[in-house]
């Protein structure tokens, strides 16, 4: 299957569906993977994946109003405190 959702379900037989994924199914399937990898569970979430592609798209030099177009923020506070809250982190 070339096309659909990069994130998307799969059955028992390793067929993959059409359906995407759901947020409460990525944030299992990422638990699992932090338990496997002996990290500390819940340090990853399907919202870092937003928070992360977020930080890309700044380091690429795009404008707040691109980055919340992209995230679907409808807030620019919100949009700006994750951003701010990653550059904090990323400077200790």
């Amino acid at each position: 299957m070339n096309e659909g959702k990069i994130l998307r379900g799969f059955m028992r037989d390793g067929k993959t569906t059409h359906k995407e994924l759901n947020s409460a199914s990525v944030n299992n399937i990422l638990k699992e993977l932090q338990i496997k990898a002996k990290l500390e569970v819940n340090e990853l979430s399907g919202h870092s994946f937003r928070v992360g592609a977020a930080v890309d798209l700044l380091d690429q030099g795009l404008s707040i109003e691109k980055i919340m177009l992209k995230g679907g923020w409808k807030s620019e506070t919100t949009a700006l405190r994750y951003l701010r809250n990653w550059q904090d982190w990323n400077n200790l």
